[in-house]
């Protein structure tokens, strides 16, 4: 029997657990507004210094290039780039011309009035008020509400690890394990278990996520518009049920932050079979993923042979930038695929139809 797209939609309906049910916090980036006002691109000459930003070519203010105060700035997350796994290096910065206040996972925050910018931070006041200035308003005063964000809500898990989600054509998710990126056109997850982030990483980025914008529109959440909050609270989250495997998920998924965080370095040196390598290892976490939503039948030898071989010590080897990491991945690579019982794993008729079905079918 061959699986359908709908057999698949009403699988995965029918899960009862929610992304929703597993966070602190699902919420929306910077207000699409405050694009214009805040955001701001490396300089390409003189700039060594990381907080070095001139205006957004693509806006109408032209403010000569200035170095405003790092501690106002903060990387920002780009749509129009692929940020699978691990956010990929942007031109831009974002000015939060806020305080942050506390340390703890929902932060205090208040916005810095105009006279203290101008005794802490005179460049930025500097340039939020130029940009004030070659306004149309006809309102004279400075005022902090000429640069508050529209809707502040984000500025609470600035600082806060979480998981962010764009759509580049499809849904993609990126671990962001400081909190610092700032984000516009997307969704930030802050989950009630930090040692869940990893799994669900990867759950956001399979390939089984494709069928959800059709899980969505069962659910009555219209799922052609852009991605939001509302929709990605509605993401069915379903757990392993065998011991082991969502380490072995979680554990893959630390590789594919390692391996797409030096993607550009691999482009630029020519490393040959970088891109077949995340390959590889998506297509081990797809098997896994599907295997827990959907079959729960994977030939035991298979889960023997990745037990075996896909393990990581200790420490921060996803962000690492030691180029010399990826012999260790092939290497695990390599073991796996001359494994004796490998070879001799067989999937069930149902798996690869449904594996077929999402790959044919997809609706993202």
């Amino acid at each position: 029997m061959f699986w359908s797209k709908d057999y698949i939609v009403e699988r995965l309906s029918e899960i009862p657990r929610t992304l929703e049910d597993i966070s602190i916090e699902v919420f929306e980036g910077v207000p699409p507004t405050n694009d214009f006002l805040q955001k701001a691109g490396f300089s390409s000459e003189n700039c060594t210094d990381v907080s070095c930003v001139c205006r957004d070519s693509n806006t109408n203010v032209s403010i000569e290039q200035v170095s405003i105060e790092k501690e106002l700035m903060y990387p920002y997350v780009d749509d129009s780039v692929s940020n699978e796994f691990a956010v990929q290096s942007t031109q831009y910065q974002f000015m939060v011309p806020y305080k942050i206040l506390d340390n703890n996972i929902r932060k205090e925050y208040r916005i810095f009035q105009p006279e203290e910018l101008k005794a802490e931070f005179p460049v930025a006041y500097k340039q939020l008020l130029e940009i004030k200035q070659q306004s149309e308003t006809e309102e004279d005063e400075f005022v902090s509400a000429d640069y508050r964000f529209e809707n502040e809500s984000f500025l609470s898990y600035i600082n806060t690890p979480k998981i962010i989600i764009t759509s580049n054509s499809r849904l993609q998710a990126s671990y962001d394990p400081t909190g610092k990126h700032v984000f516009a056109n997307g969704v930030g997850i802050v989950l009630g278990d930090p040692t869940l982030y990893l799994y669900v990483t990867a759950v956001l980025n399979s390939s089984i996520a494709r069928a959800f914008p059709e899980v969505w529109s069962r659910k009555g959440v219209q799922s052609r518009s852009k991605i939001n909050s509302q929709m990605l609270k509605r993401f069915p989250i379903a757990f392993p049920k065998k011991d082991g495997i969502e380490n072995i998920i979680s554990t893959i998924s630390r590789y594919l932050i390692y391996l797409n965080r030096q993607k550009q370095m691999a482009k630029a040196y020519a490393i040959p079979g970088y891109q077949e390598l995340i390959d590889f290892y998506k297509r081990i976490s797809d098997l896994l993923i599907v295997d827990t939503y959907i079959t729960n039948d994977l030939d035991p030898k298979l889960l023997d042979v990745l037990a075996e071989n896909i393990t990581v010590s200790d420490g921060g080897f996803e962000y690492s930038d030691d180029i010399n990491l990826l012999i260790g991945l092939q290497e695990i690579k390599k073991n796996i695929l001359s494994a004796p019982d490998f070879g001799k794993c067989r999937f069930s008729n149902e798996f690869t139809n449904i594996l077929a079905t999402l790959k044919n079918n997809a609706v993202w």
